[in-house]
């Protein structure tokens, strides 16, 4: 039941963000949170604090995804929760990826989200659309790695 919760409510705030309610959604996570992106891709890297993190999930709400959850995974007490979520993404009909998602959670506060997925997908989509990969993170303090 617990976990049936955590997922409406993980839908709600994605249906949100593509919405475009991106501060809505970083008021959810820790100061010094973290979100890392792997891959070698104008994407990746790690972003600390609500500012980079803010600029990465604007870009990302900008290209306009379908972003579907499939499946949310949650374990621990409030104090030490943590989500797993697998979910698809699509941008357009020329690019889609599947991933999986894991967040970590300190009382109700995103502090630490990392997501896996095919990341030559994304290059390769950037390749194909140059004009995206063209898109700073301004104000981002990332470490591609």
């Amino acid at each position: 039941m617990f976990s049936w919760l955590v997922g409406q409510y993980l839908r709600f705030n994605i249906r949100r963000l593509l919405a475009g309610n991106v501060d809505g959604l970083l008021r959810q996570f820790n100061p010094n949170a973290e979100l890392i992106f792997p891959g070698r891709t104008s994407f990746s890297g790690t972003f600390r604090g609500r500012e980079a993190i803010g600029a990465w999930l604007r870009r990302f709400v900008s290209l306009k995804p379908e972003y579907i959850v499939r499946d949310v995974l949650v374990a621990g007490p409030p104090w030490n929760m943590r989500i797993a979520y697998r979910m698809t993404d699509r941008i357009g009909s020329h690019y889609s990826n599947e991933a999986m998602v894991y967040l970590k959670f300190r009382w109700f506060r995103s502090v630490h989200q990392r997501v896996f997925l095919d990341t030559e997908l994304v290059a390769e989509w950037e390749r194909a659309h140059p004009e995206e990969t063209g898109r700073e993170l301004s104000g981002s303090r990332a470490r591609v790695g």
